[in-house]
């Protein structure tokens, strides 16, 4: 355990972590050795602010899902004071940073970091492409079941999945907890901790044909309204064999 006082990137923070992430790009090398300048950037009187209450988290926690990180984000996040927490660029810059290494972790000899919007929360809809910001939002919808986002959350931290690309294209439908649970219901199997079998395809009853008939039914039904079961009701046939399908 290396526990560590939370943090918020100042504006010197945000562009030194900028010319940190593009020195990946420039040079992926995974052996090159990061966590110093890391280091600096994540504690650096000239880099941080601090929150207004003190708050502590482990950064060799290892996140085994999505959901692990948000769940644990969840129980830290509201201690720290912040009148909007979601909305402090800083907090979820310097909060991906802490976890680098996780979710930006080698493969195939390469070391990725993938488009700014991961790594530096953008407005909007967008806020849901962070890699660490994204699943806190999904989770703190969802927080009277989180189980219910699992659908979106059961991914490593690194890698948010298509489900998500497609759920969260917009707020209304990213923040419908109807949307979110029925997604779960129909391609998500609880018992191997699994999305079922086909619910990576483009057909009938697939994630984008989801995402199709969500936004023909939001202009006649209000999705935040609407219960789970409700709109699994108002899906046409075409869903039915994931309704019915365990895997």
């Amino acid at each position: 355990m290396n526990l560590v006082r939370i943090r918020r990137l100042n504006d010197a923070g945000l562009a030194r972590m900028e010319d940190f992430l593009d020195s990946f790009t420039s040079s992926p090398d995974p052996s090159v050795d990061f966590h110093q300048d890391l280091w600096a950037i994540l504690t650096g009187l000239d880099t941080t602010l601090h929150t207004p209450k003190i708050v502590q988290a482990d950064a060799n926690r290892r996140f085994p899902r999505r959901y692990d990180l948000a769940e644990y984000l969840h129980g830290l996040i509201p201690g720290l004071g912040l009148a909007d927490p979601t909305r402090d660029r800083g907090l979820w810059a310097w909060l991906a940073l802490l976890w680098f290494d996780q979710l930006a972790p080698v493969a195939k000899g390469v070391r990725k970091v993938g488009e700014r919007a991961k790594w530096l929360p953008e407005g909007g809809w967008k806020y849901y492409r962070h890699l660490v910001l994204g699943a806190y939002l999904l989770y703190a919808t969802n927080h009277d079941r989180p189980q219910r986002a699992l659908a979106v959350l059961h991914n490593p931290p690194h890698t948010p999945g298509e489900l998500v690309g497609q759920l969260a294209a917009t707020q209304d439908v990213a923040q419908s907890r109807a949307a979110i649970g029925a997604a779960t219901t129909l391609y998500y199997d609880s018992q191997r901790g699994t999305m079922k079998r086909g619910a990576g395809g483009s057909g009938a009853g697939s994630p984008r044909r989801f995402r199709t008939v969500l936004d023909q039914l939001d202009r006649t039904f209000d999705l935040q309204s609407l219960t789970e079961d409700r709109l699994l009701t108002l899906l046409p046939s075409e869903f039915d064999r994931y309704k019915n399908s365990r895997q």
